[in-house]
């Protein structure tokens, strides 16, 4: 089989596309992959890190701009149409598979052109503009939520869920600290403000003090965060970034972060407790969406970011901080988890592909 994978801007469209890749070559050497994105996005490094080749088209986002740059945009989408067009008569693809971001809506309406089989990954509960109108032309849709056949023709969707690295998956708990509780707090690989800002505070306040902290940050916020736990007294693993993601859930009893679908779907998959705090200005305000399914099965705690303040923080924790209710949250989470989802999208491409 040979497979074009594209999209890309941000890690929750990236790493589930590496962890498809990755699940295609396990199963046969043979088989040609090939991603296209952007040049800016962060796919350029990651790509090439799991050794797969990466093409470039031009392609920018049209939400939330004025008219002029609207007008850039849809130059930069008309261009990447010829450039997606030129790729796909070279590469001469079996398959092509969207997996989010600025390049999948001029790629796939490229390959629905030129009649190749295509399918879309949509990761949300709200999908985006760009996912509905493919949703129309695609042969398939696998979706992390049933709530988003609503958005899709129903023949075409598949709910599979969201891709998640091996490396994840294989996380071990054999490293938590068992004299303690553990809580990981991360609000993606750029830090969230209000975490940073509210949590070292917040755990100032909490009486029970046999906590392990590791707190990613992102780079801006670093310094502030921990200076923050130092001058409240509390001895925390502040991190600018965290390198292994497994390492760390596998040390964690409960995670409090934002609520990407990346990261949904790996606290569901791994069955680790949550209080999650959306975005807010996520396009649809999706992440709220996603929270508002854990929160609703006893999976995680709802804490909107204009609410995240260093008193709500403490008190949420401080009725969470039981293992007995740790326990229960887990054992929910793990029921909405969706770990064979590259197995199930791969199987579902290589039917498009017309192979077994």
């Amino acid at each position: 089989m040979r497979i074009i994978i594209a999209g890309g801007g941000t890690g929750g469209h990236v790493f589930p596309a590496i962890s498809i890749a990755d699940e295609i070559s396990g199963r046969n050497n043979s088989d040609e992959i090939l991603f296209v994105g952007t040049q800016k996005g962060m796919e350029n490094e990651l790509v090439h890190k799991n050794g797969y080749q990466i093409k470039h088209i031009s392609s920018r986002g049209f939400v939330g701009r004025g008219v002029f740059k609207t007008f850039i945009a849809f130059f930069h989408a008309l261009k990447g149409l010829f450039d997606s067009i030129s790729i796909i008569k070279e590469y001469k693809p079996d398959v092509v598979l969207g997996v989010g971001g600025y390049v999948s809506g001029p790629f796939l309406l490229a390959a629905f052109l030129v009649r190749k089989p295509t399918a879309i990954c949509e990761q949300n509960t709200v999908p985006g503009v760009t996912n509905r109108i493919l949703g129309k032309i695609v042969d398939k849709v696998f979706a992390s939520y049933d709530s988003s056949i609503q958005y899709f023709p129903s023949k075409k969707f598949h709910v599979t869920g969201n891709p998640i690295r091996n490396k994840i998956l294989q996380t071990s708990e054999s490293t938590r600290k068992s004299d303690s509780l553990s809580i990981l707090i991360f609000g993606g690989s750029q830090g969230a403000t209000s975490l940073n800002r509210a949590a070292p505070e917040a755990i100032s306040k909490i009486e029970n003090k046999n906590l392990s902290i590791i707190h990613q940050t992102g780079t801006k916020d670093f310094d502030y965060v921990k200076d923050s736990y130092h001058n409240n007294a509390v001895d925390a693993d502040v991190r600018a970034f965290i390198d292994d993601m497994a390492l760390a859930y596998s040390q964690s009893d409960l995670v409090i972060g934002r609520a990407g679908a990346g990261t949904i779907a790996e606290i569901t998959a791994l069955g680790k407790p949550s209080i999650l705090v959306p975005f807010p200005y996520a396009a649809h305000n999706h992440q709220l969406e996603n929270a508002k399914i854990l929160e609703e099965q006893g999976a995680s705690i709802l804490i909107e970011d204009k609410d995240a303040t260093p008193d709500k923080l403490a008190h949420t924790l401080t009725n969470v901080l039981d293992k007995d209710k740790l326990n229960v949250m887990s054992s929910n989470a793990k029921k909405l988890g969706k770990p064979e989802a590259s197995k199930v999208i791969v199987d579902e491409l290589y039917k498009l592909a017309g192979e077994n």
